[in-house]
């Protein structure tokens, strides 16, 4: 006869505490009671939380998952070996958060500005990213498989210690420290004098709770309906590694967000010599005085509401698609001028400024947008005509039509107002940006779609990292600061896998989990620096290689010539130089 395992629970009414067991009951014929046969498997801790026993972790995943007691399977940290027993834990995708960490030079700013609590800031960013959607105070199931940077168990004691510690001043203080360590980085790899390139994005953070006194309801980039917190961020435009972040409440828009962070942004070390790279959300005449008088040197996407680039497009659409004004590595006609723009000071410094603007023209996407616009002026008088009400001052129907009312028979006819709409036409395909003058439109071109990047990395981060939910404002920054860290330890990961093409076999998260199940065992009851790692599969040492997780000598001895044969082939696909 087959017998199926069940649940027992027995509850101690002593202690309180609820022991479960797993087992079955077998009955036999003529005995008054069934044989019992279980094993204690852990017990329901005061919080009504499962917490597992040795018994329990020894069992295979299936039946770990058959006890419906947990959704996943914990793997037993003790296997036995040669000589005993052994500790073993996952520990190939925290080694990889912590490569990035000491290669980014965050390790050391860290520790630097958090000596007390910088490996548990490090630990519970490591935490988030292996289990997204796991909430941030459980941190048992992390630290019942992984091993990680605080090695000892991460808890809710050293959590909110570790938030405690972030307040304005120190993050201030690590900004700085992390900036100068990056630059440092930076002189080492690039030419001495190119210029420093920043981008800086502004993105929000929702939450449920009207408790919090940043939280305001604006325009909420992810289309939630729930206030929300801004976020703006500066990011190196080379690697994209953010270097700067500031909170600020969820009304403000882009243009304000600018206006209370110059104060800040004057005392950082990056502004000297440092281009800020912004979309055109950011423009306004004011900001641009504001970041003049500032002695930034910046490059801002142009508004068609901007009256300097309206005026422009108009200068320039009589040469623009001259042949001497075809850039052809970047397969666009550009035009630039010089514009100067008055920026009054205090004392001594320039009270006029020259700035260039570079204007760009693609020939298919105005093709694309012109007939898109056509169709939609035809629609648009269909629509008017059968609903006069859709006329208002200063909308679309107000802009591009008129309306011609007849007061004997009082049938209203429309017209479309060709002046109006032969200049929006006109607008179609251009795009312009205002900034440094002699600059190169091919110069401009790659700095800005450094930042479109960097904007995509930081969106796709935030789309698979479950954001911050918050109620109170108890750590708010410092849970904000650790999404920060985060953001750093990714884009670099992603900065690699830029490099050596691995996009086409992975994604971030298949990265992460094709290491994340290598292992690392050490003897039971000696320090973590005592142990090794378990036999690694060939991606994951190609991987560990590319990485630098480990040193080569640990790894097979054609891991190098392997990756870069495979780099190789790679470039050759994507019609790349081999070599």
């Amino acid at each position: 006869m087959e017998r199926k395992n069940s649940l027992i629970r027995h509850n101690n009414k002593k202690s309180g505490v609820t022991y479960l067991y797993w087992g079955h009951s077998t009955y036999i014929p003529g005995q008054k009671y069934p044989k019992v046969q279980k094993t204690c498997i852990g017990k329901i801790d005061s919080k009504g939380e499962f917490e597992p026993n040795r018994t329990f972790l020894a069992l295979s995943p299936e039946e770990q998952i058959e006890t419906g007691l947990v959704e996943e399977a914990y793997l037993s940290p003790y296997v036995r070996g040669e000589a005993g027993v052994y500790e073993c834990k996952m520990y190939g995708f925290i080694a990889l958060l912590e490569t990035a960490a000491k290669r980014t030079g965050l390790w050391k700013s860290l520790k630097k500005v958090f000596p007390g609590t910088w490996q548990s800031m490090l630990t519970i960013v490591e935490a988030m990213m292996s289990y997204p959607d796991r909430a941030l105070y459980r941190p048992k199931h992390f630290n019942d498989v992984c091993w990680h940077t605080l090695v000892d168990n991460l808890t809710e004691y050293a959590i909110n210690k570790a938030l405690e510690a972030v307040d304005p001043g120190s993050m201030q203080r690590f900004f700085g420290e992390f900036e100068r360590r990056m630059e440092a980085s930076r002189s080492a790899s690039h030419p001495v004098g190119e210029m420093v390139v920043c981008a800086l994005n502004t993105t929000s953070l929702s939450t449920y709770s009207a408790m919090l006194e940043a939280a305001k309801y604006g325009k909420n980039k992810e289309g939630d309906t729930m206030a929300q917190i801004n976020l703006l961020m500066i990011c190196d435009n080379y690697t994209g590694i953010p270097l700067y972040y500031r909170s600020l409440p969820g009304n403000y828009s882009d243009k304000t967000v600018l206006d209370t962070t110059m104060k800040e942004l004057r005392s950082a070390d990056f502004r000297k010599g440092a281009i800020l790279v912004m979309d055109r959300g950011c423009y306004s005449h004011e900001n641009v005085v504001l970041l003049l008088k500032g002695t930034f040197r910046f490059l801002v996407g142009l508004p068609l509401s901007a009256g300097i680039y309206k005026d422009a497009i108009r200068e320039a659409s009589e040469v623009i698609l001259d042949t001497e004004n075809f850039c052809v590595s970047i397969g666009m006609h550009t035009w630039s001028k010089v514009v100067s723009i008055e920026a009054p000071r205090r004392g001594r410094g320039e009270n006029s400024h020259e700035l260039g603007l570079y204007l760009f023209l693609n020939p298919s996407k105005q093709a694309e947008e012109q007939q898109k616009l056509a169709r939609r002026f035809s629609t648009g008088k269909a629509l008017l005509e059968a609903d006069p009400t859709l006329y208002a001052k200063g909308n679309f129907y107000g802009r591009y039509y008129v309306l011609e009312k007849d007061k004997q028979t009082k049938v209203t006819a429309v017209h479309h107002n060709k002046e109006t709409q032969r200049e929006k036409m006109a607008q179609c395909g251009f795009f312009g940006y205002l900034g440094p003058a002699g600059l190169t439109s091919q110069r401009v071109l790659e700095i800005t779609r450094n930042r479109d990047s960097i904007e995509k990395d930081y969106e796709a981060y935030k789309s698979r990292m479950r954001r911050p939910r918050h109620s109170l404002e108890e750590h708010l920054e410092g849970k904000i600061f650790l999404v920060y860290i985060g953001t750093i330890l990714e884009i670099w990961i992603r900065r690699m896998m830029d490099a050596y093409l691995l996009y086409d076999k992975y994604s971030f998260n298949d990265l992460r989990d094709e290491i994340f199940s290598a292992k690392w065992r050490k003897p039971a009851g000696k320090t973590f620096d005592r142990g090794s790692w378990c036999k690694l599969p060939l991606e994951v040492q190609k991987l560990f290689h590319i990485f630098g997780v480990v040193k080569d000598s640990d790894l097979r001895d054609d891991i190098p010539r392997l990756v870069k044969n495979e780099l190789k082939k790679r470039k050759i696909k994507h019609g790349l130089p081999s070599e």
